[in-house]
């Protein structure tokens, strides 16, 4: 029989003790394994309990609900005072289960399998940790427990998404490139002398032209503005339930002064001519908006969706521009924000011209534009 391994959290640690208490039932083949005690009292590190069949030394569960509750690891402090209650139960225990809600984690594994090899070492009781990844690999092997647990509706059923760029976070760094002309002007020509000025340099920038002109790069050539940067946007279904008829709405700020579907600005005409209504994601340069509708209607639990590429440019100013995006789908609603800190980079074009008259020399530093180049990526 094939079942699955993803099931949801007990909606409280009340129902989490419950399901600790039916599941170790089943695997210690001991129907007579009960609950210490009642809310309130004392328990001394122990939740659950019984001597497992087979056995004649007792085993001690404590419950411990996280996650979805509080947020929140099992942390090294929580561990060391559950061991040393555990080691006041009386008669004494031979192994001691930590069980939590909580994920895996490398760092607090370590932490219980050191703290096992000390136990045993002086003569303890055993430790051993129980992430939920594990306790749903249990459930599913103990038929019972199975069926009780998803029959119970004791489990939370929950619609959430988390909304990112590609790389999982909500912040992303851009650095787009500008350019800046600076004009010298001389009469120091021995010194400052531009090779551009010279008769030779025209000659070969003359031949340079014709040969553009008449290759056929020149007339397919591209150019790219490298002041727009892009990202992607990834839909996550962070919930139990599937996500149906889904669509994203991202408004971008001041901050940024254009959006596009490309950083091509000039070309051959199919290059640069954009392909309408073949993608689901929609860009309105007017109005700064992007809408993205996936074809699949149904993003399914802990599945994701990754838009189209986003192209924008920013001012040339280093700032932190906020995008605002909505969900909307058939059964949720989500707004949220995410960050993009601009660090954009500046390159500057110097020339030099020669002038006779030292009353006029001076430096002319051209305004701010932006950088383009035919080189679809410019190294830094």
């Amino acid at each position: 029989m094939k079942i699955s391994k993803t099931l949801d959290r007990p909606t409280n640690w009340q129902d989490f003790e419950s399901l600790c208490k039916k599941l170790w039932g089943e695997i210690w083949n001991c129907p007579e394994t009960v609950k210490n005690g009642r809310n309130g009292q004392k328990q001394k590190g122990v939740d659950v309990y019984d001597i497992p069949s087979h056995e004649q030394q007792y085993y001690g569960i404590q419950c411990k609900g996280k996650d979805l509750y509080t947020h929140k690891q099992f942390t090294e402090k929580e561990i060391n005072k559950e061991i040393e209650e555990a080691k006041c139960f009386v008669p004494p225990l031979k192994k001691l289960y930590l069980t939590t809600t909580a994920v895996r984690n490398a760092k607090i594994s370590e932490i219980v399998r050191l703290k096992n090899i000390e136990h045993i070492e002086n003569n303890l009781f055993e430790v051993h940790l129980f992430s939920w990844e594990d306790i749903v690999e249990l459930i599913c092997e103990n038929r019972n427990t199975y069926d009780y647990y998803v029959n119970s509706n004791s489990f939370i059923v929950s619609n959430s998404a988390r909304i990112t760029f590609s790389n999982y976070d909500t912040v992303f760094t851009s650095n787009p490139k500008f350019k800046q002309r600076v004009n010298f002007y001389t009469n120091k020509a021995s010194i400052h002398r531009n090779f551009k000025n010279s008769a030779t340099y025209k000659m070969l920038e003359k031949q340079r032209k014709l040969i553009d002109r008449f290759s056929p790069r020149g007339f397919n050539s591209v150019e790219y503005n490298h002041s727009f940067d892009s990202f992607k946007i990834k839909i996550h279904n962070a919930g139990s339930q599937p996500i149906e008829n889904y669509k994203l709405i991202v408004k971008f700020e001041d901050d940024i002064t254009e959006i596009s579907d490309t950083k091509i600005v000039k070309g051959s005409l199919l290059a640069v001519i954009p392909v309408f209504g073949t993608n689901e994601t929609f860009i309105d340069t007017e109005n700064k908006t992007v809408k993205i509708i996936p074809k699949n209607k149904i993003l399914v639990s802990d599945d994701s969706y990754e838009s189209d590429e986003i192209f924008f440019k920013p001012k040339y100013e280093q700032s932190k521009a906020t995008i605002y995006w909505k969900l909307l789908s058939k059964s949720l609603n989500l707004k949220g924000t995410l960050i993009i800190n601009i660090e954009p980079n500046l390159e500057k074009e110097y020339e030099y011209f020669s002038i006779e008259d030292n009353s006029e020399e001076r430096i002319e530093t051209g305004v701010i534009e932006d950088f383009i180049s035919n080189r679809q990526d410019e190294e830094e």
